[in-house]
């Protein structure tokens, strides 16, 4: 992504670091700082690694905070008064000339942002704190009455066009991106046509011929692939700008390690990284259900009986296991790469077994069926309501910019 150079940047922002970037993303694409100041405490994994992960960020995005404005600044975490020195010294140092100042103490432990709010309070400086449901709550300077309060809801679309991919390597940890995949956009023929007509191409034509497709992906054609492709043109037409399929990730300390996970596709849209996992096979209970009629319309010579009514109760037992399992490793994933406000939606061929349903709903998994990918992933990119044509036709030229 190259720098917007015409950007009116914004105040001096000095922000508390943690493991949710989020927060600080959203925070720097809303105010636009021209310059960024992470603020983390000594903790390797809990502070300075996730503020050198976001610096990196901020500095090969290029849009959100000003040219070469994001510095990092050790505070301490555990002393009340050293934290308010340092702060201190950090923003004395980021606004020499007296720039506006805002302090987002959203990040860092109780005791950090209580410090950081105190000196903010004390100094005459704005501060705010994110939310979750991306409300932003700031806090104005007002003379000898403290701090006036007011809140504002930051629109999570104002964060849509960042590379998803960059995203997760800003806030996952315990895993380094061993392959990007494929970038799948709309190519100039989806562009050109309606949504009904993509419909109507889905039923019987290729997928990929109707996207534009960068970077690697597995060489042999597997089974689930159509579907993958089928789902990223749907979420495209309805508005996603892009998509990503087939990322792999090792793990980051392990140079040369097997791939740990494959992410069938992922994106980024209102805030959030959604990870989609697709299959496109039949409900496991009626593999066991034909196994069941083949042995008894062609049972076997010579056949142990209890044993084989073993076997099938065993492999039945197992294949209900297994969707449940998946949906674990599904949610191990979303939790690593985007944070507390990840989404996980699976695609199906068929409807997941009552012990699988069960689980994905107590564990907030979203499930679309293979015949109602537009309107499921409708439902949930646009919960308040159905984008109209006029609102995708609009996006479509937005993006194709």
């Amino acid at each position: 992504m190259g720098s917007d150079r015409s950007a009116a940047w914004g105040p001096v922002m000095l922000s508390l670091a943690s493991r949710q970037a989020w927060p600080q993303i959203l925070a720097a694409a809303h105010f636009k700082p021209s310059k960024l100041v992470l603020l983390h405490s000594a903790d390797g994994a809990e502070s300075l690694r996730p503020a050198e992960r976001l610096k990196r960020f901020f500095g090969e995005t290029q849009t959100l905070v000003g040219p070469g404005g994001t510095e990092l600044a050790e505070i301490p975490d555990g002393d009340f008064r050293a934290i308010q020195l340092r702060l201190h010294e950090a923003a004395a140092r980021a606004a020499p000339n007296g720039a506006e100042r805002l302090l987002n103490f959203t990040g860092g432990n109780k005791l950090m942002a209580t410090a950081a709010f105190r000196w903010a309070e004390r100094n005459g400086v704005a501060a705010f704190y994110l939310e979750r449901g991306n409300r932003l709550v700031r806090f104005e300077h007002a003379g000898d009455d403290g701090f006036a309060t007011s809140s504002v809801l930051l629109e999570g679309a104002i964060a849509n066009r960042l590379d998803p991919v960059a995203l997760l390597e800003c806030q996952s940890s315990a895993s380094r991106v061993e392959r990007r995949g494929q970038r799948l956009t709309l190519n100039r023929k989806a562009k050109a046509m309606s949504e009904r007509d993509i419909r109507k191409w889905l039923t019987d034509r290729p997928p990929e011929d109707l996207l534009h497709i960068e970077g690697q992906a597995d060489k042999e054609r597997k089974a689930g692939d159509t579907l993958e492709f089928r789902t990223a043109v749907v979420l495209l037409a309805l508005g996603v700008p892009e998509v990503r399929r087939s990322l792999r990730l090792t793990v980051p300390t392990h140079m040369g390690a097997l791939p740990h996970a494959e992410l069938d596709l992922l994106f980024n849209w209102d805030g959030k990284l959604w990870l989609v996992d697709c299959k496109d096979r039949g409900a496991e209970r009626h593999f066991v259900h034909g196994l069941r009629e083949i042995l008894h319309k062609h049972p076997p010579p010579e056949p142990d009986l209890e044993s084989a009514k073993n076997l099938l109760a065993r492999l039945d037992s197992e294949m209900k296991i297994s969707p449940i399992k998946v949906l674990k490793e599904d949610l191990v994933a979303i939790g690593e790469i985007g944070g507390l406000l990840g989404r996980i939606v699976c695609v199906r061929k068929s409807r997941l077994s009552d012990e699988a349903t069960a689980y994905a709903k107590e564990n907030r998994i979203e499930t679309v069926l293979r015949p109602d990918l537009f309107e499921g992933f409708r439902r949930k990119l646009y919960p308040g309501g159905a984008a109209t044509a006029e609102d995708l036709g609009a996006l479509k030229r937005h993006f194709a910019r």
